[in-house]
């Protein structure tokens, strides 16, 4: 079998990659020099090209029986995730682990761009007809808190997600499902609800980092007004995802409690790691590179 995998030094991507590093039959498709470099010595074939462009595309997935799919989220990542997997399946690929999101459907939820964009490359994927689907819905990521190292080192960590709890998942748990199902036999496809052991506020989240940490963490709400609209727009975000984060946080501070979901355990036969985990293998050094 030859799989394809698009951003493979994404936020899973790059944690998937680690996984098919040494495989003869894994092909990368970066978009750059920078992104080949990042990607590193890999025993597979790296392809260079953009997933917007359909020559690029078709070169790429040509012989390729497995994709995995992804793309961050932006304003063209409908239409350029369609564009792969339709691509993928005319050049006979049977098989498609896209990394979606997890659907609020509370009363309240409000239409958001970021899971509406998984909702609309789901469906036209499954109108296309793929053999084995499989999109995985994660929650919200711990890995996302990372950037906020800096800040945690000085003892604050900054969220617009107030109120409620989620299921914090770490990316690594979304990666190695991804895995068990590019490579199975029979994979079990469908949607697989993914996220961490326990639904957590963000002021509860942050109270168990600082325990691991061993220093005080203190949450800090950031109102999702204007001047969050400009740091965002000054930092080079486009309107329209800032849009759809906004949206996005709204239905994170709306749904109130989330479900867990069950698709760690159910793929990999294990729970899933824990926020203790995360800010043990991984929260900790980033912070400890912050300290004097």
């Amino acid at each position: 079998m030859t799989i394809l995998m698009t951003t493979p030094t994404g936020g899973v991507g790059r944690y998937l990659t680690e996984a098919l590093r040494d495989r003869e039959d894994v092909r990368f498709l970066v978009r750059s020099e920078a992104g080949a470099q990042a990607l590193g010595d890999v025993r597979g074939e790296v392809i260079r090209g953009d997933a917007a462009n359909a020559d690029d595309v078709r070169r790429a997935v040509a012989g390729v029986e497995r994709l995995y799919l992804a793309h961050p989220f932006a304003e063209d990542q409908v239409s350029i995730e369609i564009g792969v997997g339709l691509a993928a399946l005319e050049a006979g690929a049977r098989r498609i682990v896209k990394l979606g999101a997890r659907a609020f459907t509370g009363p309240e939820a409000i239409p958001d761009a970021v899971t509406g964009a998984h909702h609309v490359i789901t469906e036209r994927l499954r109108e296309a007809g793929v053999p084995e689907l499989t999109v995985l819905q994660p929650d919200r990521f711990l890995q996302n808190f990372l950037p906020s190292a800096a800040s945690i080192a000085q003892g604050t960590l900054s969220d617009p997600v107030f109120a409620g709890a989620r299921g914090y998942i770490d990316v690594r748990d979304i990666a190695e499902v991804a895995l068990a199902e590019l490579l199975a036999a029979d994979p079990v496809g469908g949607e697989i609800e993914l996220s961490g052991p326990q639904a957590l506020g963000v002021p509860e989240l942050v109270e168990r980092f600082g325990a691991v940490l061993g220093r005080p963490v203190r949450y800090v709400e950031v109102p999702m007004d204007e001047a969050w609209r400009t740091t965002l727009a000054e930092s080079g975000v486009h309107p329209q995802v800032i849009d759809g984060l906004h949206d996005l946080y709204t239905n994170y501070l709306r749904e109130g409690v989330a479900g867990l979901g069950d698709g760690v355990q159910r793929i990999l036969g294990r729970s899933p790691r824990s926020a203790e985990d995360f800010a043990t293998d991984q929260l900790a050094p980033a912070v400890r590179r912050h300290l004097p």
